[in-house]
């Protein structure tokens, strides 16, 4: 007599690692896995890295990319690209200094005129991807030259000082809780993430950007106007920039014209963090682990003693890493 022999199903009931492991959930856990991996690694290696003024450190120099990290998460998750990013950070830097110098609208003009550039150069970008269906790609590098240019025009190629008391507490002052003294660019970091993370939870726009970002024609076939949600993500991303830009020069206490651009680390953040690159997938939380991981691993490597070129190596490898990984995803 033969006796047949049933596999166990892995779907039936229970839980099952392989689909947590592709999940949304399961890429922001392994993130918070490998960080706990590298703070204990770099916490043996260096007797100054496990200091609460080292994390504090860590806090302030990541929370520039993380600001516009946040903004770019939505436009990414949306489908979308923006290569403008550390242009417009320059841009809304410059502009913001030129406000406080050269005119009496004191410190909410100067951050009104900024977030004003970025909305601009977002909503060009986006009426130009949506309307006329440039490649993102193509539009925004094209956006980064013209405002580099434009913003070593205005500013005559010179770093713009600022004085300002209020306007450098923006970036230079901190929060006092208990006997931790917690950088104030930290706070808008994590208030940026905390807000969007909202958007993408709880309102109609955020379930917009996840449906846009999954299949655009059956968005658009379901009566959503793509070309409008498209168009305000680019905004979005601009203000971001922009904002990051203000924090930025606070920080520097100066609008600086000039300079490596930002939006590498920042789409390098957000792929990180699950966001994939087809778009329609992806959490603001993924993005604040990665940021945290990437900032971990600059300041544990600097405090190695590891030079800045093999610092851009690594992260490079991250970046790689990330997008194999996501197109390991894809696949299964």
């Amino acid at each position: 007599m033969t006796q047949s022999v049933t596999q166990p199903d892995r779907n039936a009931g229970g839980f099952n690692l392989f689909s947590f492991a592709r999940s949304q959930e399961g890429v922001v856990v392994f993130l918070l896995v490998a960080l706990m991996i590298v703070v204990a690694v770099f916490s043996a290696a260096s007797p100054y890295f496990f200091d609460v003024r080292n994390g504090m450190n860590i806090g302030r120099a990541i929370s520039i990319i993380g600001i516009a990290s946040a903004f770019t998460t939505l436009l990414m998750i949306a489908g979308g690209l923006d290569l403008s990013i550390g242009a417009v950070m320059n841009a809304a830097g410059v502009v913001a200094a030129m406000v406080l110098t050269q005119t009496g609208l004191g410190v909410g003009g100067a951050i009104l005129a900024a977030v004003a550039v970025g909305a601009l150069v977002g909503w060009v970008n986006g009426m130009f991807i949506a309307k006329l269906g440039i490649n993102p790609l193509i539009m925004t590098i094209a956006m980064q030259f013209v405002v580099r240019g434009l913003t070593l025009g205005f500013s005559a190629s010179a770093s713009k000082v600022i004085v300002d008391p209020t306007f450098l507490a923006i970036g230079q002052s901190y929060f006092h809780l208990g006997p931790l003294a917690i950088p104030a660019p930290l706070l808008w970091m994590l208030l940026a993430m905390l807000v969007l993370w909202f958007v993408l939870r709880f309102t109609l726009f955020g379930k917009y950007v996840y449906a846009v970002g999954g299949k655009a024609s059956a968005c658009r076939r379901a009566g959503i106007n793509v070309n409008v949600i498209t168009i305000q993500l680019y905004m979005l991303s601009g203000i971001g920039a922009a904002l990051a830009g203000v924090v930025l020069a606070a920080i520097q206490g100066a609008g600086i014209p000039y300079g490596a651009g930002s939006e590498l680390s920042v789409i390098s953040a957000v792929i990180l963090g699950g966001v994939s690159l087809a778009g329609g997938v992806g959490l603001i939380e993924g993005t604040l682990v990665a940021v945290l991981l990437v900032g971990v691993l600059k300041n544990g490597m600097t405090l190695m003693g590891i030079s800045s070129v093999f610092q851009m190596v690594a992260e490079g490898l991250v970046l790689v890493g990330a997008v194999t990984l996501d197109r390991l995803k894809r696949r299964l």
